[in-house]
């Protein structure tokens, strides 16, 4: 009972150690926990996605719903956010504090937390490692020092900080990281099902709360497979079971490596569904993000002093900047005194430690990208991170430099056996001050960042008495941020809770309604085509395509609208809304429902610019075509769909398929015709895609036309 009693003294006194430094670099939060944030001029956007995330998870989990699905962004179709940013473990952790406090405090409590757990899960890890290393039971107390000095090591590294200036709560939580690697540790010393079984959750949920620590973790997994089942073949030991290496004196033990790759296998095999569905489609939901520039890291930037120290953090920056103009995400230093004594630990146990030395440095080469870097030259040498760069999902990621969150965690166990050779060298009392002193130097050093900016968004106040969403319909925000660097609706939505049209979030999906839905066109780009090819048309097919995808209400934003919205005011008055509720803030215009409910046709992608000679009006067809009929009554309904068409050059043929149904072809004739389609039409919206051959323009514009369309008409 006293040993219990002691441990748990141990834990509470770690504990409340980093709670101590935390709230010191974390001030002045602490003090304005409950209105205010931490984040810099762009964090300010991330800063209030994660407080949704947060919010949604609460929202989700109170209601018996999908965390992974959430109907409450672009409406009406949903959007499936398992690959996004949501970081359900966060959200969990936060729970109670979501539901009695709000979510802005909850996200709050999240950084905190990052910083007390991130240096207690890697303090656990590495007084475990180190106990390993030196197994003398005398200087037990030594490695706990030790352990608390590696713990601040990673919690406080500048990486670390950078992350929560940048208000991005999902890389922020790198708490996650160590509990994984320990229970993987245990697993590797002695193998077990339990181990086995806890390490690949935990892997899991390292990918649950972003899918970049996940796809790192992952891969690292399968190096410590490796390294671990490497062994020192002994003089005289028996061979059963080993496999020999080409290199004289080693062996791979079959058995580790069995057992190191079960967590890998667990993972596989709880994410099956979502591989193959990845597989399946591609990206689409994600994007291609390898054109776009990558948070690269160059091999100088993880031994820069802290850029966010406020005495020689602005020259740091300026000399990184200098050597990458306008790079951004770039700090992923180690922190100096971390260096320092990694460089100490390194150098008195590479020879028993060399694993994690190879992981640090493997983890450090995949965070340099695609092709290593040196002080802004493109050295043109491939890095390990091209042989996953093309790989489904690994192509959507924009972010390879966070694969230093490993080797700050390796640095910081080099950094943890450097202090414990440095505290072995002092007596008793001298070595609780020089842990002291280091703990300091760490924070002081490597972790601080001063004053940290802190960042309120305003509530519209009528938003915070509007009725509860009643199931019926959604509202369209203006400016229509769609999936634009701005979070202003999510927040809004976290005291609605009515689903809205587009949303911020880390990826933008396919959503034809953002891009060609008539009123929402309109209203996002400012672009209005009076007299299109479409019947009916403008404002009718505006006004009423808005009531079919049951948008209750149009709101204004006046003070994110800015010289915008007189113009705006006039559109709106042109489709026939009225202003309902108002205020200084914001104004709802409401979308009446038409007296008659009719089909609406308008134009998706595929289309060029409306052209007009002598008072006939086309658009040309490019050789593929989408066009969108809305069936706004609750059950199949006839249509008759006219198409009033000229081919380009030449009879052409023209293909169409009506949703999922099979496809069927027409003629166009040179000469222009109509054609009369008689279609069943389900409730909803239905896509019908177009495909004829095109040809080149002869005024050499490099445009492809096929069909010259004067008139489409449903009715």
């Amino acid at each position: 009972m006293p040993k219990v009693v002691s441990a748990l003294k141990l834990h509470l006194l770690v504990l409340g150690c980093y709670l101590v430094l935390s709230l010191f670099v974390l001030w002045p939060m602490p003090l304005h926990a409950l209105t205010h944030v931490i984040a810099t001029g762009p964090g300010q956007v991330d800063a209030y996605l994660g407080i949704w995330n947060v919010w949604w998870t609460a929202e989700a989990l109170t209601t018996g719903q999908n965390p992974y699905v959430t109907p409450l962004l672009f409406h009406p179709q949903g959007l499936d956010i398992f690959w996004q940013t949501l970081s359900l473990p966060q959200g969990l952790l936060a729970l109670p504090v979501t539901l009695t406090a709000g979510p802005l405090p909850a996200y709050n409590l999240l950084i905190l937390l990052s910083f007390v757990l991130g240096g207690y899960f890697s303090f656990l890890l590495i007084r475990t490692a180190l106990r390993l290393i030196f197994p003398d039971p005398a200087h037990l107390h030594l490695i706990a020092y030790a352990a608390l000095v590696g713990g601040a090591v990673y919690t406080f590294a500048p990486f670390h900080m950078q992350k929560v200036l940048d208000a991005q709560l999902e890389v922020a939580s790198i708490q996650w990281v160590p509990l994984w690697a320990l229970a993987t540790l245990k697993l590797l010393i002695r193998p077990t099902w339990f181990w086995a079984l806890l390490s690949g959750l935990l892997l899991l949920w390292v990918g649950l709360g972003t899918w970049y620590y996940g796809l790192f973790a992952l891969i690292s997994a399968g190096v410590l497979a490796g390294l671990w089942a490497l062994q020192p073949r002994e003089p005289g030991s028996p061979s059963t079971a080993e496999l020999r290496l080409p290199i004289k004196g080693w062996f791979l033990d079959l058995r580790l490596l069995a057992w190191g790759l079960v967590p890998i296998l667990l993972w596989f095999l709880l994410m099956t569904p979502r591989l193959l569905h990845l597989i399946r489609e591609g990206d689409e939901l994600l994007g291609d993000t390898r054109t776009e520039q990558h948070a690269l890291a160059d091999l100088i930037s993880f031994w820069l002093a802290n850029p966010n120290h406020p005495l020689w953090g602005e020259a740091v920056t300026v000399f990184y900047t200098s050597l990458h103009p306008g790079e951004i995400l770039w700090n992923v230093a180690f922190g100096l005194v971390g260096i320092a004594l990694a460089l100490v630990g390194v150098a008195t146990t590479w020879r028993t430690q060399w694993r994690w030395l190879v992981l640090g440095v493997l983890a450090s080469a995949m965070a340099l990208g695609p092709e290593i870097m040196l002080f802004g030259w493109h050295t043109g040498i491939p890095g390990p991170y091209a042989l996953i760069h093309d790989l489904p999902g690994v192509r959507s990621s924009h972010r390879p430099n966070h694969f230093v969150v490993i080797a700050i965690l390796t640095t910081a166990l080099f950094a943890a056996a450097g202090t414990y050779h440095l505290l072995r060298r002092a007596r008793r009392r001298g070595a609780q001050w020089l842990t002291a002193g280091l703990l300091v130097a760490v924070l002081l050093i490597d972790g601080w960042a001063g004053s940290l900016p802190l960042f309120q968004r305003p509530m519209p106040q009528a938003y915070l008495t509007m009725p509860p969403p009643d199931g019926t319909g959604g509202l369209l925000p203006i400016p229509v941020h769609l999936n634009v660097s701005n979070s202003e609706h999510l927040w809004s939505q976290t005291a609605h809770r009515w689903p809205i049209v587009g949303g911020f979030i880390g990826r933008e999906p396919p959503y034809p309604l953002g891009r060609y839905a008539p009123g929402v066109r309109e209203l996002r780009f400012g672009q209005v085509y009076r007299d299109d090819i479409l019947t009916p048309g403008w404002p009718e097919l505006a006004r009423e395509t808005l009531a079919a995808y049951t948008i209750h209400s149009v709101v204004f934003h006046h003070a994110s609208m800015g010289t915008t919205l007189t113009f705006m005011r006039d559109l709106v008055d042109e489709m026939g809304l009225e202003p309902g509720v108002q205020d200084a803030e914001v104004t709802f215009y409401p979308v009446p429902e038409p007296p008659v409910k009719r089909p609406l046709a308008y134009l998706g992608s595929g289309w060029g610019d409306l052209e007009e000679d002598r008072g006939t009006r086309w658009r040309w067809m490019e050789p593929t075509a989408q066009l969108f009929l809305l069936n706004p009554e609750a059950t199949a309904r006839p249509v008759r769909l006219s198409l009033d068409l000229e081919a380009f050059a030449q009879v052409r043929p023209l293909t169409l398929q009506v949703g999922d149904a099979p496809p069927f072809t027409i003629d166009v004739a040179r000469e222009r015709s109509v054609r009369h389609l008689r279609l069943i039409l389900p409730p909803g919206e239905t896509v019908v895609y177009l495909n004829a051959p095109a040809d080149s323009s002869p005024d050499q514009s490099g445009r492809q036309l096929s069909i010259a369309v004067m008139g489409i008409a449903i009715e």
